[in-house]
């Protein structure tokens, strides 16, 4: 049962801008995939990094290796990014930017405009089941397959921006940071600037909700025990997390008018 400080955490409305689909993978979803796939012997310890655990970096992309395995079909696609989308609403976060690298997997006959595709399928299907939350997503590019299939990634990303009204907002720059230079990339990141697209660029990303067995909720309320933050102050630092996101001001708006309505009930 949850006591009363755990209850504040998780009313809270919260602003996810950081989450890879495959990195937000929860245990609950991983023991589905592992079911479907015994073939592979994949085990829990091999897919999530435990409280406590020090992994190198290699370690952490490992992680995301073993996931990519679990996750190869278009099946698999949907049922990952509807349980992390159903997650997220269920902690209290009310807008999620969600990005992954399309992917194609020759053995199974996912295309990367598929795996687009099946993403935005489940974002419109948890709109449909009336989940309180606006999910966008941001096409990934991995900066380990270089400067040519990321110039492909940022034409398939502008091509789902024109057709998604909005959903498809942004373009995420990520893998490996110690893999290829990233000077190589600036003329796929600068088309992407040009068309419109948003830009994420980042490093080390050890830093998903799946990987590290967390969620928004804790990480909340480890950073006011560690930093002696009051209620109010982290119900600031969580509305001023609206600023930040990429979807247009009509969207913040009506972002600050759900953080307005919500205050009386989490402050109870």
């Amino acid at each position: 049962m949850e006591n009363e400080a755990d209850v504040f955490y998780r009313e809270l409305p919260k602003v996810e801008l950081h989450a890879h689909l495959n990195g937000s993978v929860s245990v609950h979803t991983i023991e589905k995939l592992i079911s479907r796939k015994p073939h592979l012997h994949i085990e829990h310890g091999m897919t999530a990094i435990g409280k406590g655990q020090r992994r190198t970096l290699d370690e952490c992309f490992q992680v995301f290796k073993v996931v990519h395995q679990l996750v190869d079909t278009e099946e698999d696609i949907l049922m990952v990014a509807i349980d992390v989308i159903r997650e997220f609403a269920a902690d209290g976060v009310k807008y999620l930017e969600l990005r992954s690298t399309p992917r194609e997997e020759k053995k199974t006959g996912l295309t990367k405009k598929r795996y687009v595709e099946t993403v935005i399928k489940a974002i419109k299907q948890c709109k449909n089941e009336g989940l309180d939350i606006d999910v966008r997503f941001l096409v990934a590019i991995d900066r380990r397959n270089g400067a040519e299939v990321a110039m492909e990634t940022v034409k398939l990303a502008e091509e789902f921006m024109l057709s998604t009204d909005g959903l498809v907002l942004g373009l995420d720059l990520s893998g490996d940071p110690t893999v290829g230079h990233g000077k190589d990339l600036l003329p796929a990141l600068q088309r992407a600037k040009d068309c419109g697209l948003k830009l994420s660029l980042h490093l080390s990303e050890t830093d998903d909700k799946g990987v590290f067995s967390t969620d928004l909720s804790q990480e909340y309320q480890l950073a006011a025990s560690t930093f002696g933050l009051s209620r109010e102050a982290v119900w600031n630092l969580s509305q001023r997390a609206i600023d930040c996101i990429f979807a247009p001001d009509a969207v913040k708006q009506q972002l600050r008018q759900k953080w307005l309505s919500m205050k009386p009930q989490v402050f109870k």
